[in-house]
């Protein structure tokens, strides 16, 4: 199986509810009769169980990536499902604590499948991490458009939005499950992503933005026209579509990948049987002296030192064989790949927990990354002080949902592209997003 199978969609595509939190916000709040601190407080363990996956972390490093998501879908099934029961009072009213709970298990389910595909992503494609986790990442972002679509074609637009965690409870996991053994660990060759993984990128990246400017429209029309329960139906239908054929590109590479494979084995093969014929027409003596050439000529340009891909000199270079040549050259790449340092190596829990980097990362989303999840977790209350209508704040939510997307895959793309020529730094770009979520949180706040 392909390596571009970990770019499947769908799976992402439903796995997004948390950030749909402002949709039913506003109706856990009244059913149950919280103030706003007590919604603040079960927000606030949203994003814990949404960030926090120490323990899905840990599960991946001792089965497979399969099991982990296995594993994820149940307790998201469950944490859902229990919250379904709560709002609508199904059963008796648990303590805040318990509500908390149960929205810490529906969010934490989450972390595992993140894990186990975003992990599975940066082994897979070390030279195109960003365009891999932008894509699964923009399409988590989007996934809150579609889950509301999705909703409104299957319970109408004046469904009650307790519903919403009724399909939360069943929708994605029945996705996950189902496509939960795509997401594999394969050995493949990982020495760079070649031209035709990096047109099923952009064939991924075609689609998932075709899905978000039609959601886009069918929002912004939907806000104006209201439409019918028939055609939110059609445009669900239509949403699903996409969807599908997005889990067809995975399965196409894989073929064009096995096609692919074949054709260079065939190659090899030959050009094996004429290396034979020509090693049996060769004097062994004379090969053994070109041998000792070559190494004698290595080492003399070893000691001189060594740039770019060139193995020898020009000049050296010109008295030699081309098989020869290519042999020098590849024993003069494993020289250099021997003495540059490993930056990128597995580390063990408790190396990653004293890390720099790691440190670094935590202080940025502890002080910095905490405003924008205030922001989307309170989106309800924000619009329904404004004096919006439920629609009109489903219309918002989806909207920032799309948006999302586009900053996510954006950049995803934007930071191999510029890692790549410009040698621009990924720290920079998370510099460059919180000084971006600043000013829009400034612009924001009330005259």
């Amino acid at each position: 199986m392909s390596s571009v199978n970990q770019l499947s969609q769908l799976p992402w595509s439903c796995n997004g509810a948390s950030y749909a939190f402002g949709m039913y916000s506003e109706e856990m709040k009244l059913s149950l009769g919280y103030n706003q601190e007590s919604l603040d407080t079960i927000g606030f363990w949203k994003d814990v169980g949404e960030n926090v996956g120490i323990v899905a972390g840990l599960l991946f490093d001792v089965v497979q990536p399969s099991w982990v998501i296995a594993v994820g879908a149940t307790q998201t099934m469950c944490g859902y499902f229990l919250l379904w029961l709560t709002i609508t009072h199904k059963i008796a009213r648990p303590k805040l604590w318990g509500v908390c709970t149960f929205m810490w298990m529906a969010t934490n389910g989450q972390t595992f499948f993140n894990t186990a595909t975003i992990v599975t992503c940066v082994k897979l494609f070390p030279e195109s991490r960003g365009k891999a986790i932008g894509l699964l990442k923009g399409m988590l972002d989007l996934s809150s458009a579609i889950l509301s679509q999705i909703f409104t074609g299957i319970y109408g637009s004046a469904a009650r939005k307790s519903a919403f965690l009724l399909l939360m409870s069943w929708q994605p996991a029945f996705v996950e499950f189902s496509a939960m053994f795509l997401v594999r660990l394969d050995a493949v060759d990982n020495d760079g992503i070649g031209a035709s993984e990096s047109y099923w990128f952009l064939v991924v990246m075609t689609l998932s933005s075709c899905l978000a400017i039609f959601l886009m429209v069918v929002v912004v029309i939907d806000n104006f026209l209201l439409l019918s329960t028939a055609v939110d139906r059609g445009v669900s239908i239509i949403v699903i579509i996409i969807l599908l054929l997005m889990m067809i590109v995975p399965w196409r590479s894989t073929l064009y990948r096995r096609r692919e494979t074949e054709d260079f084995s065939q190659l090899s093969e030959k050009l094996l049987q004429k290396d034979t014929i020509f090693g049996k027409d060769m004097n062994l003596e004379e090969k053994d002296g070109i041998s000792e050439e070559t190494e004698i000529k290595f080492e003399q340009t070893a000691g001189k030192g060594i740039t770019g891909t060139s193995s020898i000199g020009e000049e050296e270079a010109g008295d030699l064989p081309q098989h020869i040549k290519i042999d020098t050259e590849k024993r003069a790449s494993t020289f250099l790949d021997n003495r540059v340092p490993k930056i990128e190596q597995d580390l063990t829990v408790c190396e990653i927990l004293v890390s720099t980097d790691f440190l670094l990362l935590v202080m940025a989303t502890l002080c910095a990354m905490g405003a924008g999840f205030t922001a989307i977790n309170n989106m309800g209350q924000i619009g329904f002080s404004q004096g919006y209508s439920p629609r009109q704040i489903d219309t918002l939510v989806s909207l920032l949902s799309i948006w999302g997307f586009a900053g996510r895959c954006l950049g995803g793309f934007a930071s191999d592209i510029l890692l790549h020529t410009k040698a621009v730094p990924r720290p920079a770009f998370i510099v460059a997003a919180l000084c971006t979520l600043a000013l829009g949180l400034a612009l924001d706040m009330p005259k």
